[in-house]
């Protein structure tokens, strides 16, 4: 094993596989990338529907748990994260999504210099190939690949059609920077599997000889010597390994890890750190603070047609199984999420503020948190507030890198996002029963019945409302002056020399779309920023 290197990256998720691919394409530049999981080549993890079995997998999954949260009646829901290579991008459900052309221009009038939608919409387009009719909205050659579902359920015709009886207009594209109106998604995939960040970048350049990659890392924290990152010590079959870096410590560690890794190193809230034991480097408040996340609603019914909530039985899949190993074909290489839609829960803002999903199957969970797929023909909505402004935060529960992170998310803390979900909850009501559904739907599993008063509907909201699996801005990039921010806009960790943070966790507010797009962008700049191109 090299005991030093240009470059350590921490985390060998979304971010990670970006950075190790771009930073090595120097011959001259050694980089080594830190995973704490294993290896991606598992079936479950190519297969695009083992999403459902590898989230909430103890071998794939952080599994992190969470505080019980007084603003959704003291429950406690469990945080998926990915614990392998490609981080999240191996466990997800693979929609491909941006968000709107505001998103990005909010953040540089937030003084994130540089992060306008103008700024940003190259490194989409970099990182991406979409097979699909050519596009000036996509990338022809980039290592992602995005496809659309390859076979796509019925039922999504039937939400397109009921939405559009409702006068939410169907749009073409909805990456280019406007998303308003509904329809079908793209999927990170390739013929058939999943295309996760690992397949893309990380395994096209695993011979790269100034490229190390190590599994089965836990990163205790990174070493700073006089005010500056010079390495980090992590432990490999409980031995402490120390690698030093000649240039850069780069943390990709994700929304929960990357905050709690700056604080095990003394980066962070100083009389937070002094109440663990841990000596100060850098007193930054902001570190673990703006804890982000798409609170969530859903609804489910039973319907007429086929969907494959009925089509999941013993029989049944081993006749699945064999047309994906045979053909990459059929309900194995599909995602769960098939149609989305941009809404407004008032018809005259500018953007859209709730972001609506369908899944061909309903899931209700257990008292314990797990996850029950209904075996009869139905299908789900979830939704969630596109911008959230509930906030929450990350600490550390001991120094001990093997204790998890506690998180404390305060999910509906804001009462605008609980307005928001019930106006929402009144949009999938109408086009409930609009007639493309209404001939079709037979039952509602939940709510059941469906709430008549506004009250009500808060009170399904705070009873039933769940997680988008999109925590962000933990890190948050910031101008100067900004007492919470914890890096500048080229990601520089303020105070500390010669450390980044490179993920998720940067961004300062969210993003109206699933993150794992927007994070391959932000490393994809961030690659520029570090080799001094951009």
């Amino acid at each position: 094993m090299n005991r030093s290197a240009d470059y350590i990256i921490i985390g060998g998720g979304s971010a990670g596989c970006v950075l190790a691919a771009r930073l090595t394409e120097d011959a001259d530049t050694r980089v080594v990338l830190l995973e704490a999981g294993g290896e991606h080549d598992a079936f479950l993890v190519n297969m695009p529907a083992g999403t459902a079995k590898l989230m909430g997998h103890e071998v794939y999954d952080w599994c992190l748990p969470t505080q019980a949260d007084p603003t959704i009646g003291g429950r406690a829901i469990p945080w998926s994260a990915g614990k392998v290579l490609g981080g999240s991008s191996s466990i997800n459900g693979q929609v491909y999504m941006r968000g709107e052309r505001s998103d990005y221009d909010n953040w540089e009038k937030l003084g994130c210099t540089g992060w306008n939608w103008s700024s940003v919409f190259p490194y989409f387009l970099k990182s991406e190939t979409l097979h699909h009719s050519p596009s000036q909205s996509h990338g022809n050659h980039g290592p992602l690949s995005v496809s659309p579902v390859r076979e796509p359920e019925p039922i999504g015709q039937h939400v397109i059609d009921a939405f559009g009886q409702i006068g939410v207009p169907l749009n073409d594209d909805y990456c280019d920077g406007s998303q308003f109106g509904v329809y079908r998604v793209y999927a990170t995939q390739k013929d058939g599997r999943r295309c996760s960040a690992a397949n893309a970048y990380l395994d096209p350049v695993r011979a790269r000889p100034n490229l190390t990659v190590i599994t089965g890392a836990h990163v205790d924290r990174i070493v700073i010597e006089n005010g500056r990152a010079t390495g980090v010590l992590f432990r490999d079959h409980k031995k402490t390994v120390h690698i030093r870096a000649q240039r850069e410590v780069l943390v990709s560690a994700g929304t929960v890890h990357s905050p709690a890794i700056l604080m095990r190193s003394g980066i962070g809230p100083a009389a937070h750190l002094q109440d663990h034991g841990i000596a100060v480097a850098a007193d930054l408040p902001g570190v673990g603070q703006n804890l982000r996340e798409h609170n969530t609603i859903s609804v489910a019914q039973l319907v007429s047609i086929p969907t494959m909530s009925a089509q999941l039985g013993p029989l049944r899949m081993i006749g699945h199984l064999f047309n994906y190993l045979v053909r990459s074909k059929g309900l194995l290489t599909t995602p769960a999420v098939q149609v989305m839609a941009a809404l407004k829960s008032d018809p005259d803002l500018v953007d859209p503020d709730l972001i609506l999903s369908m899944l061909p199957v309903a899931v209700t969970f257990n008292d314990k948190g797990d996850a029950i797929v209904e075996p009869r023909a139905s299908f789900s909505f979830g939704f969630h507030v596109a911008r959230p402004q509930s906030r929450g935060q990350i600490r550390l529960r001991s120094a001990d890198p093997h204790d998890k992170p506690v998180i404390d998310h305060r999910l509906l803390s804001d009462p605008g996002d609980v307005a928001k979900l019930v106006k929402g909850l009144r949009i999938v009501e109408r086009a409930s029963r609009a007639p493309a559904l209404a001939s079709i739907v037979t039952g509602i599993l939940k709510p059941s019945p469906f709430p008549e008063s506004d009250a009500e509907l808060e009170a399904y909201v705070r009873q039933a409302g769940g997680i988008g699996y999109h925590s962000i801005g933990t890190c948050r990039m910031g101008p100067d002056g900004d007492p919470l921010a914890v890096l500048d806009p080229e990601l520089r960790v303020r105070g500390v020399a010669g450390l980044r943070v490179i993920d998720a966790s940067v961004m300062p507010e969210p993003v109206s779309a699933n993150t794992n797009a927007p994070t391959i962008m932000i490393a994809e700049r961030a690659a520029e920023f570090i080799r001094g191109i951009a």
